[in-house]
Parts: structure tokens; C-alpha cells; sequence
């Protein structure tokens, strides 16, 4: 009998880019995540204003979110401990105060996901951290945005499987203190190899 293909996460995204790399990592790993983004990625969404997200329509209550997310796997009523709300944030647009409560969940504190929700956060921004995770960009600035569907993951002989490139971002994101993104990835791939009950 085929095990059922419930929801992994949801996964709320800071703006366009980071839309695209999960968007990416989605499609090739084949993965069942959904993405919420501000109008598609093209308002970005602060830490500051993570709690109007949480506090919107689909997340403000658990019952409203199983509404909206209905095949999330659910045991006994309630969805499962392995399932996860990823927040993948840039720093680079709060005080030192609203990071530290952002990384280590203390603005969460009341909310009823709070043991759902993990913390990304990319120091300052996306680009810096995969410019340190070795991402070879050929733009500047601005138009380096255009190249991260391309890039991530990257392999100029595009000999390897998806799930080997993307695993081997992840062990160059896991020696990079400014940022905690491997850990996204780690969930990502062992949901794929159905490690997860």
C-alpha cells in the first residue's frame, strides 16, 4: 500500500529570492511544502513584521491553520511534533534586540505554533551567505538575484543527482556561523528519504 503524501512544512519566506531557492529546492527534491510569500516575493517581509504574518487569517489560531493547510498529516487531531514552519529571514533590517528574539524563538513565545516554528536566519542577507558557501556569481548587486534559481544548488558538470548538490550546499552552510540555513536543508532532504515517520 503507498503511504500517503502529507504536507511536510510551510515554509514563510522573507521575499523573492528566498521564494525561488525554496521554490527550487521544492521541485527538485519533489517535495510537498507550501511557500508563503508576500504578494509572490515581491514585498519582502521583515522580522519586525512577523508577528502581522502570524497573526493573519492562516495562522492565528491552529484550527484556522489546519483549515488552510488540510493535508498536513494529522495524529489524534493535532498536527505531528516533526512537522515544521520554517521562517527564512534576512538580519540585515532589524536591531540587534529584534534578531536575538527572532533566532532564539522569544517572539514566538505566545503563539500557538511555537514548538513549530524554526528560525532561518541568513547574517546580513542570502547573498552574503551563499557568496561564503562558495555560490559562484558571475553579476553584481541587484542582478545577482536573477542567477539563484540557476545557482542554487550549482554544478558546472551537472554530473550529480539534486539531492547530491543540494546536500553538498548544505555541509558548506553548516561551517558558516551567519547563517543556519543547513538546517532547512537537513529537513528538506530527510523528509525526501522519508526518514521522518
Amino acid at each position: 500500500m503507498r503511504k500517503l503524501n502529507y504536507l511536510k512544512a510551510v515554509v514563510i519566506v522573507h521575499g523573492k529570492s528566498e521564494k525561488q531557492i525554496v521554490q527550487y529546492i521544492k521541485q527538485k527534491l519533489r517535495l510537498k511544502i507550501a511557500i508563503e510569500s508576500e504578494k509572490n516575493g515581491e514585498k519582502s517581509i521583515q522580522i519586525t513584521s512577523l508577528k502581522n504574518v502570524l497573526s493573519n487569517k492562516k495562522f492565528c489560531i491552529e484550527e484556522n491553520f489546519i483549515k488552510y493547510f488540510c493535508d498536513a498529516e494529522r495524529v489524534d487531531g493535532k498536527i505531528p511534533e516533526y512537522f515544521k514552519i520554517f521562517i527564512i529571514m534576512d538580519t540585515d533590517d532589524c536591531k540587534d534586540i529584534e534578531k536575538l528574539n527572532y533566532i532564539n524563538k522569544e517572539m514566538f513565545r505566545n503563539h500557538w505554533a511555537y514548538h513549530y516554528i524554526v528560525p532561518i536566519y541568513n547574517d546580513m542577507n542570502l547573498e552574503d551567505v551563499l557568496m561564503k558557501a562558495g555560490v559562484p556569481f558571475r553579476k553584481r548587486g541587484e542582478n545577482r538575484k536573477s542567477e539563484y534559481v540557476q545557482l542554487f544548488p550549482t554544478c558546472d558538470k551537472f554530473d550529480k543527482t539534486d539531492s547530491v548538490q543540494i546536500e553538498e550546499l548544505m555541509n558548506n552552510l553548516s561551517l558558516i556561523d551567519s547563517t543556519n540555513m543547513d538546517e532547512f536543508l537537513k529537513f528538506c532532504l530527510d523528509s525526501t528519504r522519508d526518514l521522518r515517520p
